[in-house]
């Protein structure tokens, strides 16, 4: 018998719809969106990033990541301005109203990981991570390697 919910790709897409959800919902109030405090926590962490460059640090594909930056420019909370090592690129940057807009967004974050996460201690939430970093670590899209299963 095949038991989808025993899954662990099913597994972990529950937990990050429910996580997702509940951090939209209390981003909500403040007009962002989880995949736009995502790229305003990457560009806090460090600023002026290609597009191309915050899709492969994984906040979103290409297409989408293209309405998120208008948005988030639309808002005044980033600018994009030509790369100067190569005038054919537009670099995102955080502006002063967006590091303010991540600052008060940040407890919202951290109020909704407690929440979704509670039922695990902080031990199993840090293995839980280190876990999740090896398996998306040693992911190769396409590769041509039989995978071990445990399910």
């Amino acid at each position: 018998m095949y038991d989808l919910e025993a899954m662990l790709g099913f597994l972990v897409y529950k937990a990050h719809q429910r996580s997702f959800g509940e951090f939209r919902r209390l981003l909500e109030p403040v007009g962002l969106t989880p995949p736009q405090f995502g790229v305003l926590a990457l560009l806090q962490q460090r600023d002026a990033q290609s597009q191309a460059l915050l899709c492969e640090r994984g906040v979103a594909d290409p297409n989408t990541m293209v309405g998120i930056v208008d948005r988030l420019e639309a808002a005044a909370l980033v600018r994009r301005c030509r790369d100067p090592r190569d005038r054919r690129v537009y670099l995102v940057r955080l502006t002063a109203a967006g590091r303010r807009m991540f600052a008060r967004c940040v407890p919202l974050q951290r109020r909704s990981t407690a929440r979704c996460w509670a039922a695990l201690s902080a031990s199993e939430q840090q293995r839980l991570r280190s876990l999740l970093r090896k398996a998306l670590h040693a992911w190769k899209p396409n590769a041509e390697r039989e995978p071990r299963s445990h399910e």
